[in-house]
């Protein structure tokens, strides 16, 4: 059998590609440059390459962090699949994420990552439509996926963006003596943070950190000078879900009005404390001077 066992190369395959893109599909055996996906070879001449199946699925899903996801994969025309190798992968051919071959799943060489997450949906296969279903859904399982299919004479395959997709914690606000920070935790895709005032400007933050978890998901830090605004805004937000988290934090003018207020009792306490150690010690040297000259006079 021609295909994923004989030689590998890395080739654009302009029959697919001109048929997929007639059809309004996505196909990707072509246009990954220096990065392209390996298609077999083998011992193809012009004719075997003629178009006997069409392989499609959608330009994208998205996916909430947790939730189960299916990533449609489809013949054109409708052919029975129960003889074709599926195999469903990422970066690579192997390890992959899920494949059938010779009428069952192996999972001999599947990535550890997917293991026990996976499953090819095979009710409608001999239509030609086997959607791989995932479970649990991580940030790591973000990324393209390529549906390969596989016959005796004949291979395509397509392409499907998967977005994992998780609105992080509520943000947190604190203040110090000279500057206020924001941090919110569990985002996926990439957070961005703004500040604003109390009139819809933005404030330009001093520092931001933007990191990534043991469980690839986003921590975004944010540290301003304290403004003279008394109602300031910090909102996170990231491109996928349009949505934004805000907490806002009032009286930062009645906070520093206090702190001065407080500053200025404390310099007069300390000036009339002042005053009273000089009169103290001036009468006391004046009681002292007085009685050393009544000792003196003469009798």
């Amino acid at each position: 059998e021609v295909g994923l066992r004989g030689e590998f190369g890395r080739v654009a395959v302009a029959q697919l590609v001109s048929d997929s893109s007639a059809r309004g599909f996505r196909s990707s055996v072509s246009g990954f440059g220096s990065d392209s996906v390996p298609v077999p070879l083998g011992p193809y001449t012009h004719s075997h390459l003629l178009i006997r199946f069409q392989v499609s699925s959608t330009p994208s899903v998205s996916v909430a962090l947790g939730s189960d996801v299916l990533l449609p994969c489809t013949l054109t025309p409708e052919k029975n699949g129960e003889k074709m190798e599926i195999r469903w992968f990422k970066k690579i051919f192997q390890p992959y994420v899920h494949l059938y071959i010779n009428g069952k799943d192996d999972y001999t060489a599947q990535m550890p990552q997917f293991a026990n997450r996976t499953e090819l949906l095979k009710e409608n296969i001999t239509r030609g439509i086997f959607p791989l279903k995932i479970h649990k859904v991580t940030a790591e399982d973000s990324g393209e996926y390529y549906c390969y299919v596989e016959s005796s004479d004949h291979h395509s395959m397509a392409a499907v963006q998967l977005q994992v997709t998780a609105v992080g914690t509520v943000p947190v606000i604190s203040i110090t003596n000279d500057n206020v920070s924001c941090e919110s935790r569990d985002w996926n895709p990439k957070p961005h943070l703004t500040w604003t005032d109390n009139e819809g400007n933005k404030i330009n933050s001093s520092m931001v950190e933007v990191l990534r978890d043991e469980n690839n998901l986003y921590y975004i830090l944010s540290i301003i000078q304290q403004p003279s605004a008394s109602n300031i805004t910090c909102t996170v937000s990231n491109s996928i879900n349009h949505c934004s988290d805000t907490r806002q934090i009032r009286g930062l003018e009645h906070s520093q009005t206090s702190r001065g207020t407080h500053s200025r009792v404390y310099v007069i306490g300390a000036s009339f404390l002042l005053i009273f150690c000089i009169c103290f010690l001036l009468r006391s040297l004046a009681n002292g001077t007085l009685h050393t000259e009544a000792s003196y006079s003469p009798a």
